[in-house]
C-alpha cells in the first residue's frame, strides 16, 4: 500500500523559503474552477472540470499556498511529496487520493506522477438536493474528522483511474446530457472513495445507524452555524437531545467531546482568517462570533498556546 503520514509541519519555515525564493510576498489567492484554463472547454464547465495532470491548457501548476472556491479530488498515480492542508503536513509516497474543500489553505509539492483532478462547485450538486447534505453526507469533506489523503492499493488505483478516465471522456465530449451523466459519475466516484476509506480505516461513524445519523446532523449544524453558535447546548437543543447525549455520540465516534469539536472548528476558521485576509484581529474575531476582541484573544491563546497576533507574526501574510 502507498505510504501516508501525518505530522505537525514546519509550515512557517517551508512557506518562508518559498517567499524568499520569489523575493516577494504574494497574496494568498482563491481560485475558481476555470482559473488558468486556456483551451476551449464545454459551457457547463463553470461548475465542473475533469482533467489529467498533463492536459496542457487545463491545469495550472500552483506551487504556492492557495485556496479554492470548489471541491477537488486529486488522484496521484505514483508520486512522492508533501501536501500541506490547513496548517498540517501530509507526506505521501505511492498512489493516493486527496480530498479538498472550499476555503482550505493548501499547497501540493510532488515529484512526477500522472493523475487526474476532478473539481466541482457546491452548486453542481444542488439539483433538487441540499449540496451541503450531499457532500458532507459522504463524510469525505467535513472539517471534524477530515481525512484529506487516502493511500491506494493497486486494484483501488486501477478502479478509480478507470472511473475518472470515463468521466473525463464524457466531460470532453460535452453534449446535451453531459451534465446529468457527469453528476452520476461524480456520485459513483465519491462512493468508491468512501468504500476505499471505509475498508481501510474501519471507521464506525461511516456505518449506517441512528447514532451515526445524529453525528451527521451535528456536523451539518456545526458546518452551518459555527460562526454564531459556540455552546454545546445550542446544538443539542436543535437536535432535541441533551448535551450529555450529544457528548456521548461525539466521544463514541471521534474520541472528543462536542465542545472540543466546536472549538476546533472555530479555531480553524480563525487561523484561516488570520492567515488569508487583511483583517484586523478584531475583525477576524467578529467574523466568527466574538464581539469582544479581548475575549477572542483569550480564547485563541488558551486553545493554541499563542495569541492571534503571534500566529499572524509567525505566518507569511498576504
Amino acid at each position: 500500500m502507498s505510504k501516508v503520514s501525518r505530522r505537525s509541519p514546519s509550515l512557517k519555515g517551508h512557506l518562508q523559503q518559498i517567499l524568499v525564493h520569489l523575493n516577494m510576498q504574494p497574496p494568498i489567492p482563491q481560485h475558481r474552477i476555470n482559473d488558468g484554463v486556456t483551451v476551449p472547454v464545454p459551457p457547463f464547465s463553470n461548475n465542473v472540470l475533469i482533467a489529467g495532470f498533463n492536459d496542457e491548457g487545463k491545469i495550472m501548476p500552483r506551487q504556492y499556498p492557495h485556496r479554492h472556491a470548489y471541491y477537488e479530488i486529486l488522484l496521484l498515480h505514483r508520486s512522492k511529496g508533501v501536501h500541506y492542508v490547513d496548517f498540517v503536513a501530509y507526506p505521501f509516497e505511492g498512489a493516493v487520493v486527496f480530498l479538498l474543500s472550499p476555503e482550505q489553505v493548501h499547497q501540493l509539492n510532488r515529484e512526477g506522477s500522472n493523475g487526474y483532478t476532478l473539481r466541482f462547485d457546491p452548486a453542481f450538486f444542488s439539483s433538487g438536493n441540499d449540496p451541503d447534505s450531499q457532500l458532507l453526507g459522504h463524510f469525505l469533506f467535513d472539517n471534524m474528522q477530515a481525512c484529506p489523503v487516502i493511500p491506494l492499493e493497486e486494484t483501488e488505483l486501477a478502479r478509480l483511474d478507470n472511473l475518472l478516465g470515463i468521466a473525463q471522456d464524457e466531460f470532453n465530449r460535452g453534449g446535451d446530457d453531459a451534465t446529468q451523466i457527469l453528476f452520476s459519475y461524480i456520485r459513483v466516484i465519491l462512493m468508491e472513495v468512501m468504500r476505499i476509506r471505509r475498508r481501510q480505516l474501519g471507521e464506525a461513524h461511516l456505518l449506517p445507524g441512528a447514532p451515526q445519523t445524529q453525528l451527521l446532523q451535528f456536523k451539518l449544524l456545526l458546518h452551518r452555524h459555527f460562526h454564531e453558535l459556540h455552546e454545546v447546548q445550542d446544538y443539542a437543543s436543535r437536535m432535541h437531545i441533551t448535551p450529555r447525549q450529544l457528548n456521548s455520540i461525539t466521544q463514541r465516534f471521534t474520541g472528543k467531546t462536542a465542545g472540543s469539536l466546536i472549538r476546533e472548528r472555530i479555531l480553524l476558521e480563525a487561523k484561516r482568517l488570520l492567515f488569508l485576509n487583511e483583517l484586523t484581529i478584531k475583525e477576524a474575531g467578529y467574523r466568527i462570533g466574538f464581539d469582544d476582541p479581548a475575549y477572542f484573544t483569550r480564547f485563541f491563546k488558551k486553545n493554541t498556546g499563542i495569541s492571534p497576533q503571534q500566529f499572524r507574526d509567525n505566518t507569511p501574510q498576504a
